[in-house]
């Protein structure tokens, strides 16, 4: 995505704001029926709020407040704001002893928002935020985030400058990147699954569907994003139409960011944190013992099919399938060789070429052997009304959502 995101870090983004989010004025009191009730004040600007509760200064674990709602864990608006928590049958005798008990409440600038994001695919405008892995409830390969929610993961990119590609191109038809520098301006987050049949089922027709935690294979990329009229990449940027796939999205989740990544954006998320050359995100190994774990291709699957996602392990990005099961569409136009890049060209967030015949894929997927998952492999598919039997997809968002609404 073009714009993707903003600060790396909290204190750059409160001096993003001229008045930085503030959060005052915290109460809470315990009624007879042991429900808490938690008040505070948001003054400054909109922003995520998230809490804590802690005894004695030390958290009680976030599985004893997982069930608290109301102005928690979402996009807050300025006011008096109230979150209600009903203490677990863990806590002893669900009531509130003594002053020991505090709660903390964090608020995070819209532009610089926590790790975890999860849209509701049911519930129009429910968008959640988590701190990390771990608060996510019932766990990211839990089946409810392969089906009626949509599970992403915040891409810390921007300003880093890593290597894209292999030092010499030209292997399998000019299919590999050739390498140069990339520099991203945005941080971003990428979906944490392949999207699914039922994600899809419940974004377009709002239904569920069988087979739902597979990759959907039947979305072309003008189903994605629109005829290719208006809503054509990168000329008209993040334009979608309404009645596409992500048009539909953005609607109903209130959220104008998602799209496509690009190819830098695709690869460097699949790199998981290796800046350097490699052939996947844990280095140079392609011996079978090493990407069995991660991977669905030829060598890996019989009879070939695509697979459920998310059964293997995932990159340390906590990023599921990234090498094979599925081919995943990319924004940018294809270009073999050095046609996108010149070999140790020098560039900031790429938008790929102004034009061309046929889009980029990436992964590797079920039909094809080990190597076409390689990070620096992509091929063209073509034309945008087009799908095929391995095409899939993965959503990334754009991570500034003060625009949001």
């Amino acid at each position: 995505m073009k714009k993707l995101l903003l600060m790396t870090c909290a204190a750059a983004a409160y001096a993003a704001h001229a008045t930085p989010p503030e959060i005052g004025n915290v109460q809470f009191k315990q009624d007879e029926n042991r429900l808490v009730t938690i008040s505070y004040t948001l003054g400054g600007a909109d922003a995520i709020v998230m809490m804590d509760v802690l005894t004695n200064g030390v958290s009680i674990g976030k599985a004893l407040y997982a069930n608290a709602a109301g102005d928690v864990n979402v996009r807050v608006k300025q006011g008096t704001r109230q979150i209600l928590w009903q203490p677990r049958t863990t806590w002893p005798d669900q009531k509130i002893r003594d002053k020991s008990l505090s709660v903390k409440l964090t608020a995070w600038p819209l532009d610089n928002p926590p790790d975890y994001m999860c849209v509701d695919l049911v519930t129009k405008s429910n968008v959640v935020w988590y701190l990390d892995a771990d608060d996510v409830p019932g766990g990211v390969t839990a089946d409810i985030y392969k089906t009626d929610k949509l599970l992403m993961r915040r891409i810390h990119a921007e300003g880093i400058r890593w290597t894209m590609g292999l030092p010499k191109a030209g292997g399998t038809g000019n299919n590999w990147e050739p390498g140069h520098f990339v520099t991203l301006t945005n941080d971003y987050y990428m979906a944490i699954f392949e999207m699914t049949i039922g994600q899809r089922s419940r974004i377009v027709s709002g239904t569920t569907t069988s087979n739902g935690d597979y990759p959907d294979r039947n979305t072309s990329y003008e189903g994605l994003r629109g005829a290719t009229s208006g809503h054509d990449w990168p000329s008209d940027g993040h334009k979608v139409s309404g009645d596409s796939v992500l048009g539909k999205l953005r609607s109903h989740a209130g959220i104008n960011g998602f799209d496509l990544p690009t190819q830098a954006e695709w690869e460097y998320a699949a790199r998981a944190g290796n800046l350097g050359y490699c052939y996947y995100h844990w280095g140079f190994d392609t011996s079978k013992a090493a990407f069995e774990p991660y991977e669905w291709t030829s060598a890996t699957v019989s009879p070939s099919a695509a697979q459920k996602v998310g059964l293997l392990k995932p990159n340390a990005w906590g990023l599921y399938d990234m090498h094979g099961n599925c081919f995943e569409r990319c924004l940018d136009w294809y270009a073999a060789g050095d046609a996108y890049s010149k070999h140790g060209s020098d560039v900031i967030a790429p938008p790929g070429p102004t034009m061309g015949t046929a889009r980029v894929i990436h992964g590797g997927g079920y039909t094809h052997a080990y190597d076409p998952a390689y990070i620096f492999y992509r091929e063209g598919y073509g034309p945008a009304s087009s799908n095929g039997t391995n095409i899939g997809y993965r959503l990334a968002c754009l991570a500034d959502f003060n625009d949001a609404e």
